[in-house]
């Protein structure tokens, strides 16, 4: 009986409620983000997180916590290896380091390491300047 009073109606509701599905849909993908970070801002943002209070930003163990622990924080810089062992120790920890395992994936702790090993001082540091003599009396007899 409806289908002969509100032919009208019967027509438009199919395209009114597909519309209103893809109205709703495109607004929920519009609040997504789009852009992922990358690996190395990924690292650089987890290790500042989780790591620097420690290891400080060089991770050479002075980091502004260390002064209230009470083992020394180990220097890592130009030590840090990028294998299964290592993303272990961050996993899980290791002595008076804690274990990662419930706030990021493995992924995520070798992208920690691989922005740790780029901290590492340079290979061929620029030399340091000393500064020249002062002049030096001339010990010559005078003729």
């Amino acid at each position: 009986m409806s289908d002969r009073l509100f032919p009208a109606l019967n027509a438009l509701l199919p395209g009114t409620l597909i519309g209103g599905f893809l109205l709703l849909s495109g607004g929920v993908q519009a609040a997504t983000p789009t852009k992922r970070p990358t690996d190395e801002s990924r690292g650089e943002e987890l290790y500042e997180r989780h790591c620097v209070a420690c290891h400080g930003a060089a991770a050479k163990g002075h980091g502004p916590a260390t002064q209230a622990l009470v083992r020394p924080v180990p220097d890592l810089q130009g030590k840090v290896l990028i294998d299964d062992p290592t993303i272990n120790i961050l996993m899980r920890g290791m002595g008076a380091m804690p274990s990662y395992e419930q706030t990021f994936d493995r992924f995520d702790a070798k992208r920690v390491l691989q922005h740790m090993a780029k901290l590492e001082a340079p290979a061929n540091p620029p030399p340091v300047p000393t500064p020249p003599l002062p002049p030096q009396p001339d010990s010559t007899p005078a003729e």
